[in-house]
């Protein structure tokens, strides 16, 4: 994907510039009048010497970062599915998502995604290129949505069961909270007592001339041993 910079008027007749990715100088005019402006002007731009470095690499943007948040998503799905419902076009939609999306790897994604349905790709097919995102349950309601002519149904559905996954994950990290504490203070006080407390009573031991101890004690002074003389180990 190319990038161009652009000389266009808006409805006002008011000059504005810019840059933006696009397969072709034809879909990127195509796009900006779907957004309402009078193009004067494409030109291919020069990438700076970084990203031309990504690219040549295989790091461009899309496998540079991680995955996108569930929530992220989410919204995502819902706006999609309110714009669809409201009988606006695709490529429509996807502009749009790609400027009110809070994600950065989100938009990159979109934008994308927007290019591959200007080329004649169904939106179904443009969102295989990301499973990491996208897994096969999601895509395969989308194409049954697409085929269907239900896609905004489909997308709310989706945007419901995300929601409802996101908000069992809270629900689990929350319920954790609680005994990972437990557990961390457990442990210290464990260390604590095997590395400085034990040895004083290890000491008391010998002073009376105790050597007959159980196992489990001398197993236990064995590790208090090893931790208080080879600590750098068990760091």
């Amino acid at each position: 994907m190319a990038t161009y910079q652009y000389v266009a008027k808006d409805a006002l007749g008011k000059v504005i510039t810019g840059t933006s990715e696009a397969e072709n100088e034809q879909i990127l005019v195509r796009r900006l009048r779907e957004k309402g402006f009078w193009v004067q002007k494409v030109n291919p731009a020069r990438a700076p010497a970084r990203q031309q470095t990504q690219a040549k690499a295989g790091g461009g943007f899309s496998a540079g970062f991680g995955r996108v948040g569930g929530r992220d998503l989410a919204v995502f799905c819902r706006q999609f599915a309110t714009m669809i419902d409201a009988g606006v076009s695709l490529v429509r939609c996807l502009s749009v998502l790609e400027e009110q999306s809070g994600s950065a790897r989100l938009r990159g994604i979109i934008r994308e995604i927007q290019a591959a349905v200007e080329s004649g790709e169904t939106l179904s097919r443009a969102l295989t290129r990301w499973p990491r995102i996208f897994n096969n349950l999601f895509v395969g309601l989308v194409r049954a949505g697409e085929v269907g002519g239900v896609l905004d149904e489909t997308l709310n559905r989706l945007a419901t069961f995300m929601e409802e996954n996101e908000r069992l994950r809270r629900k689990v990290k929350s319920a954790m909270t609680y005994p990972v504490l437990v557990l961390v203070f457990a442990t210290g006080v464990v260390i604590g007592m095997v590395t400085f407390v034990l040895p004083q009573f290890v000491a008391v031991f010998k002073d009376l001339g105790i050597t007959d101890l159980p196992g489990p004690t001398k197993v236990l002074i064995q590790v208090s041993n090893f931790m208080t003389a080879k600590w750098y180990m068990v760091i």
